[in-house]
């Protein structure tokens, strides 16, 4: 593989499209956005290039032989001791040589695993969302079966402010009640509200002094008025 059309095909077309749909599989997109990405991606892996022969299957090929070829040089490059008699230009030629098979050894490395990746993931995407969509209807149909219609967020909301205006009420007219003194039960030692009346005919107020203005002073002076009348 000529250093021209093979890295240049490797870096410029084999490389990209895999980062790329892999970034995209793994955003957390809408349910309906991930299937038309998986969609596309299905259509660039199924790609028929040759006869039977799909474009990841190319893809895999064209990454896996300059890796194979690129870390082969690289463990060469390696075992060879540097001479001390090289001049400084040698010296630098060599490693300059060496560093360049070690660079295309990790872009075939990345681009062979990104595309085996992509492989993966696009599998493991398919398999969730199919998941996804067969709980979906699992639960439609158990709801229909129990007779629950599929609740809305608007619905939802309206049925929540309902609730809450329902619970208002109830509790502000409790609270008015309990002002008013509804629902009180009367027991045997309890006075009535508006007077009671005596052995001796007289009627005496009610002995209700936490509500009179005045406190309990006003309340004695109410009950002597009353016993002098």
């Amino acid at each position: 593989m000529s250093s021209f059309t093979g890295w240049r095909v490797l870096v410029n077309f084999l490389l990209p499209p895999p980062m790329l749909l892999t970034f995209l599989l793994v955003l957390p997109f809408p349910r309906n956005v991930r299937k038309g990405l998986l969609l596309f991606t299905s259509k660039v892996l199924n790609f028929p290039v040759l006869g039977g022969i799909r474009f990841v299957h190319m893809a895999l090929i064209l990454s896996g032989v300059p890796l194979a070829d690129s870390g082969f040089r690289t463990f060469k490059s390696a075992q060879e001791a540097l001479d001390h008699e090289l001049t400084p230009n040698q010296r630098i030629s060599v490693l300059a040589k060496k560093w360049r098979e070690e660079r295309n050894f990790w872009i075939a490395a990345m681009a062979f695993t990104l595309w085996c990746l992509l492989t993966v993931l696009y599998a493991q995407v398919g398999q969730a969302l199919r998941v996804h969509d067969a709980l979906d209807r699992a639960l439609a149909e158990l709801n229909e079966l129990k007779g629950i219609e599929p609740a809305t967020p608007a619905t939802t909301k309206m049925s929540n402010m309902a609730g809450n205006a329902a619970s208002n009420v109830a509790g502000a007219a409790s609270n008015v009640a309990g002002r008013l003194g509804f629902g009180k039960k009367k027991g045997s030692g309890d006075m009535p509200e508006q007077c009671a009346v005596g052995e001796g005919g007289n009627a005496t107020e009610p002995l209700e002094t936490e509500l009179t203005p005045a406190g309990p002073a006003a309340g004695g002076a109410r009950r002597r008025a009353v016993a002098k009348a």
